[in-house]
Order: C-alpha cells, then sequence, then structure tokens
C-alpha cells in the first residue's frame, strides 16, 4: 500500500470513529466531548479532502470515491447553519454526526482511485456548482431520512421530529433544483442539449417529483398519511440516482458514464 493511501485510510477510519462516537454521546446530552470528537472528525475528514486535491489538482468532484468523502464533509457544515437560523433544531446534531459517518464507510468498501483524470465533459465552470448543490441537498435528505426512520421506529415526539423532517426537507429541495438546473445548463453547453432523458437525469427528475409529492400531501387532508411514504421513496430514488446508476455496468449511450 503506498502511503497516500494508507494516510487516506487512516484519516477515513478516524472520521468515522470519532463522528459515530461524537452521535452517541450527543444522544447521552454530553455535548462538549461530543463536540471535540464532531470537530476531530471533520479535520480528518478535511485532511481527506485536500489530499485529493492536492494530488488531483482540481476540485475533488470527478470520482465517486471523491464524491463521498467530500459529501461526509458537508453534513456538520450545514448542522451549523441550522443551529445558527433554527436554533429550536438544535437537538438534530447527532443525526448530522451519523450522517457523516455513512458516505464515508461506503468509501472503505469501493475501489480508490486516488489520482483521477478529468474527463473533457467536467472541464467546465457548471461542474462544481452542480455537484455542489447535489452534495448539499443529499446531505440534508439523508438525515431527513434517518430522522424519518427515527420517528417511525419509535415515535417519541411526534410534533418535534414531524417539524425537523420538513424543515431539513424545505432546505435540501431548493438545492436539489438548482442542482438539476446547473445540470441543465452544463449539459447545453457540453451536448448542446438542455435535456437528454440519459438515465441518470430520468432518475434525477424521479427524485425531484417524489420530494414534490411529499409536501404536497403534507398539505392535503387526504394524504397526510402518505407523506413519509413520498419521503422514503424519494430518498430511495436518490440512492438510485446517486449510488446504483453509477455502480451498475455502463449503460450503452448513457451521457455520464464519467460518473
Amino acid at each position: 500500500m503506498e502511503f497516500i493511501e494508507l494516510l487516506a485510510l487512516i484519516l477515513c477510519l478516524t472520521a468515522v470513529t470519532c463522528y459515530l462516537a461524537a452521535g452517541a454521546l450527543l444522544l447521552r446530552k454530553k455535548t462538549k466531548p461530543a463536540a471535540m470528537l464532531a470537530a476531530i472528525g471533520w479535520l480528518a475528514n478535511l485532511g481527506i479532502f485536500i489530499k485529493n486535491w492536492y494530488i488531483n489538482g482540481y476540485p475533488p468532484f470527478a470520482s465517486m470515491y471523491q464524491v463521498l468523502s467530500d459529501l461526509s464533509l458537508v453534513f456538520l457544515v450545514i448542522y451549523l447553519l441550522i443551529a445558527v437560523f433554527e436554533k429550536d433544531q438544535r437537538w438534530v446534531a447527532p443525526y448530522f454526526c451519523f450522517g457523516s459517518a455513512i458516505p464515508l464507510i461506503g468509501t472503505l468498501f469501493m475501489d480508490k482511485e486516488m489520482r483521477w483524470a478529468l474527463v473533457p465533459a467536467l472541464r467546465s465552470g457548471w461542474f462544481v456548482p452542480h455537484v455542489f448543490s447535489y452534495m448539499l441537498s443529499y446531505a440534508l435528505a439523508a438525515v431527513a431520512f434517518i430522522l424519518t426512520v427515527a420517528y417511525l421506529v419509535n415515535q417519541n415526539h411526534p410534533v418535534r421530529m414531524k417539524k425537523a423532517i420538513y424543515t431539513i426537507h424545505r432546505l435540501s429541495f431548493p438545492f436539489m433544483t438548482i442542482g438539476l438546473l446547473f445540470g441543465a445548463l452544463w449539459a447545453d453547453q457540453v451536448w448542446g442539449n438542455y435535456w437528454q432523458w440519459d438515465i441518470k437525469e430520468i432518475w434525477s427528475l424521479v427524485t425531484g417529483m417524489l420530494y414534490l409529492c411529499y409536501f404536497h400531501a403534507l398539505r392535503s387532508s387526504k394524504l397526510q398519511k402518505y407523506a413519509f411514504v413520498f419521503s422514503i421513496l424519494g430518498f430511495a430514488a436518490l440512492i438510485v440516482t446517486f449510488l446504483c446508476v453509477n455502480l451498475l455496468p455502463k449503460i450503452p449511450g448513457s451521457l455520464h458514464t464519467y460518473a
């Protein structure tokens, strides 16, 4: 194993351990040691980001390994913003810590190409804004999903849980929409068309429509009981869009095979 691979592994394991431990401590109301561990985990995670950028020479959003590593980095940043502007939602901190660990755990089970050649389609000014918008959206959607499962398993504090889930979805959806818009502008620049009905584009549209159904269901007295169903289906579609389409054998004619 090369030194750079060993360093990446050590940083990853450190970050995962700290994130999970911080989440567990927060559930027990031990905020000071939890905050310290979360900070150590985030700094280790930042080390992975810096390492990826340094050895490749471009913002590390190109490969699935890079994106998963980066995705873990944004959870706690988002939480800090929520803690400032939505002070009554600070109790969701442990769920953001758990969410931070999940993408990094995923990187442990996949091939890690430390150096990744940037294909021509990715050399666009829309590349980073498109990916970053979706990263923010997906991180928020993941926390909303974790909260939804926690609520359905143990229906404590129903009003507080439902409000938090709605608030996080409300923050996630605009970034998802912006990411889709940036993707269309990028597609027009690279392929000369805003929309190609590529499989990844189709699944991203399905994901957005399911989350729209969630918001609509909340406003309908007849459909309210199905709101969580649409939320869970939306997250399932998100996983298909983000992971499954990329991990399946390359689909002939797909424009997103570089992802």
